[in-house]
């Protein structure tokens, strides 16, 4: 009696179950229904695997019919749910090829609008869910070709660019067919534009006359952002200029360089005891050299003196910043601290990574986590578009400070907790910098993917370090540093200049933030 009572219970117990299950799928809750179905003592049982079939399938149909009302998330988590439960191969993939069809035509009108950018983006993630096909597959090559073009332009290589821009022609087929033909136009507009430009930027670099470098560089990078020529020429320039007396010639006027310096002096007889009245004749300076420090001065105009003296900062200290500049690469500004504040750039500001832009003094905080970071908002941030308070960075997210300053966050090397920031708008730093790097133990100099600081002449890469609160330098090899030969690894000072086999970058302190106030 007791084994039949047991019987009994355990048969009353599947039955209970699959009506319940039955009673949660009529409701739409299919999750958990198949919860009830899969249970101990009832899965292997003939109605229950009867049932789950049923139920899989009824996922997969009111997938569809989520599909057909524009509710793609939904329709995603249903097939999801119904691969999980074991619904079978074929139906599911041909219920996934459906669901792409489907969307497709959403995907195409942001190819007609001329957004490559947000096409590449919904395909890959839809891809990510296994929803793909032929035609996703096609307009994401198109995408990808016109993307392309588009950061070809964006470097001055005009002839890559219309064949990038001819190759998405041929994949899109009738879709984009007028912002292709609107993104012909403005390339062949921007490559008549910048050619007189291009000319007379390497007519500067020719007479090595900087201020004209700068003011070329900087005209030709209105025009073509991320030109490496100009790039490299602008950070040469403001290299050479930093060293120059305050008198020496920088470019005329500002008001022919877009984006340039702002800063003019006034008459000679406003000069007086290594003082120099500057008018700022627009709300973004820019100060080539740390010696030239604001002082409050009421008026339109600021108070700089030449050459005062700035108390030096060791950049080997912790928290210390300073600037790295690498011959034919670029400069950087290095923060060494485990708290890096971004802010607005000027006198008064208190941010370890002062911007040009409309942002508050300390607009945001990045934070070292072990081999992490951690964005923690003082003021509005986003990341990826999404509005943050605090957030983990991950690499290749976007971060954006108020409406406009963008930054992209990278952390390249697995086997250090470095990371850099790059410019993604227009926004940059009073000095010409083209980028931020987060330095943890190490920072890496090298040809790889995975530097910090890419430089593909390099054989074997240069390594930056800390031992026992110095920063050290590691190349292979014979190197000099301030002209003492050395060999493998030798120290570094707060101004050390280190000259190699392919490779050349000296260091410049910085004063502190209170020091800028």
């Amino acid at each position: 009696m007791l084994t039949l009572g047991g019987k009994s219970t355990m048969l009353g117990h599947w039955r209970i179950a699959l009506r319940q299950a039955e009673e949660s799928a009529r409701a739409g809750r299919f999750d958990e229904a198949l919860a009830m179905v899969n249970r101990q003592g009832v899965a292997d049982h003939r109605l229950a695997v009867k049932l789950r079939n049923r139920l899989v399938l009824d996922l997969v149909a009111r997938a569809s019919r989520r599909a057909d009302a524009d509710d793609v998330p939904g329709a995603i988590a249903d097939l999801n749910l119904a691969g999980q439960h074991g619904v079978a191969p074929d139906v599911l993939a041909a219920a996934r090829l459906r669901l792409a069809e489907q969307v497709a035509d959403e995907v195409r009108l942001h190819l007609d609008t001329g957004e490559p950018g947000r096409v590449v983006e919904m395909v890959e993630a839809l891809a990510k869910d296994h929803v793909g096909g032929p035609t996703l597959r096609r307009m994401r090559e198109a995408a990808e070709a016109w993307q392309l073009g588009l950061d070809e332009q964006r470097r001055g290589e005009f002839g890559l660019a219309r064949d990038s821009f001819d190759r998405a022609e041929r994949l899109a087929g009738d879709s984009a067919a007028a912002p292709l033909s609107d993104a012909r136009r403005d390339l062949a507009a921007r490559q008549e534009a910048s050619k007189p430009l291009i000319e007379r930027l390497y007519a500067a670099l020719s007479a090595t006359n900087w201020g004209d470098t700068l003011a070329a560089a900087e005209a030709v990078l209105d025009a073509l952002p991320d030109h490496p020529a100009a790039r490299q020429a602008r950070s040469r320039a403001w290299q050479q200029i930093g060293g120059l007396s305050p008198n020496a010639a920088l470019p005329a006027r500002a008001d022919r360089v877009a984006n340039g310096p702002v800063c003019e002096p006034r008459a000679a007889a406003d000069q007086d005891d290594g003082i120099m009245i500057l008018d700022i004749q627009d709300r973004s300076p820019r100060w080539p050299d740390a010696a030239l420090r604001p002082v409050p001065k009421s008026g339109n105009a600021r108070l700089f003196r030449a050459n005062a003296p700035v108390r030096q900062v060791d950049p080997q200290g912790p928290g210390g910043r300073f600037l790295l500049w690498a011959d034919a690469i670029g400069g950087y500004l290095v923060c060494q601290g485990d708290r890096v504040v971004l802010g607005r750039a000027g006198p008064e500001g208190l941010a370890d990574v002062p911007l040009l832009g409309d942002l508050s003094r300390q607009h945001a905080t990045i934070i070292r986590d072990g081999d992490g970071y951690v964005l923690k908002a003082h003021h509005p941030c986003f990341v990826n578009g999404r509005r943050i308070d605090t957030t983990s960075l991950r690499q290749g997210d976007v971060i954006r400070l108020g409406a406009s300053v963008e930054l992209e966050f990278h952390q390249p090397s697995p086997v250090s907790a470095s990371a850099r920031l790059s410019f993604v708008s227009r926004h940059r730093l009073p000095v010409a910098v083209d980028g931020i790097l987060l330095m943890a133990e190490t920072c890496i100099i090298g040809p790889s993917a995975q530097a910090h600081i890419r430089a593909t002449d390099l054989k074997t890469p240069v390594v930056l370090y800390h031992q026992d609160s110095a920063l050290w330098c590691r190349a292979a090899g014979t190197f000099e540093v301030d002209g003492h030969p050395q060999v493998a690894r030798a120290p570094l000072g707060p101004t050390s200049k280190v000259q190699g086999d392919r490779f050349s970058f000296s260091l410049e302190p910085l004063a502190t933030r209170s020091d800028l106030t």
